[in-house]
């Protein structure tokens, strides 16, 4: 027996003329379809609509959740909002793969910002890239033990002050 199992997920943001982003992002694999549309003003991050729907899931349970989606309006992206979508949107009377698409579309803003002076970064060498690192980090105390690179012990951290 062949079991045969797709997966498709996209994700993409555009600004808007009002001051905001639009988000949209879906996924289609063999068992479940789904897509969630937001628009999050700027600058405060602030998720001002949202809509979404679901063409195919393992149960009603996800379709009936789409309701749940208003829950998110007026959220920040910020600290605490992976707790809070998975508790209103993929909590026990929700659909936690509708909250993933929420989720998705959040760290696709966080990246928006978080890329480009990552982009300048990478190409220097040595104690210079190491300073620019550090300069990052003081201006996105955010990032600090967000990874790896900029976890407890790391040369990037040396001598920042948390």
């Amino acid at each position: 027996m062949i079991l045969d199992y797709t997966r498709c997920k996209h994700a993409s943001i555009a600004e808007l003329e009002e001051n905001s982003l639009l988000v949209r992002v879906a996924v289609e694999d063999t068992f479940y379809a789904a897509e969630v549309e937001m628009v999050v003003g700027l600058p405060a991050l602030e998720v001002t609509s949202i809509k979404g729907k679901v063409k195919r899931a393992f149960s009603d349970k996800c379709q009936q959740a789409v309701p749940l989606l208003n829950e998110v309006v007026g959220m920040r992206v910020g600290s605490g909002i992976i707790k809070a979508v998975n508790d209103l949107v993929g909590g026990p009377s929700g659909c936690p793969r509708l909250a993933d698409l929420i989720l998705e579309g959040f760290n696709d803003v966080i990246l928006r910002y978080t890329m480009p002076p990552l982009r300048e970064i990478v190409p220097l060498a040595g104690q210079a890239q190491l300073e620019a690192y550090q300069v990052y980090l003081r201006k996105s105390p955010r990032l600090v033990g967000s990874c790896i690179a900029f976890a407890e012990g790391s040369p990037y951290r040396e001598g920042l002050e948390v």
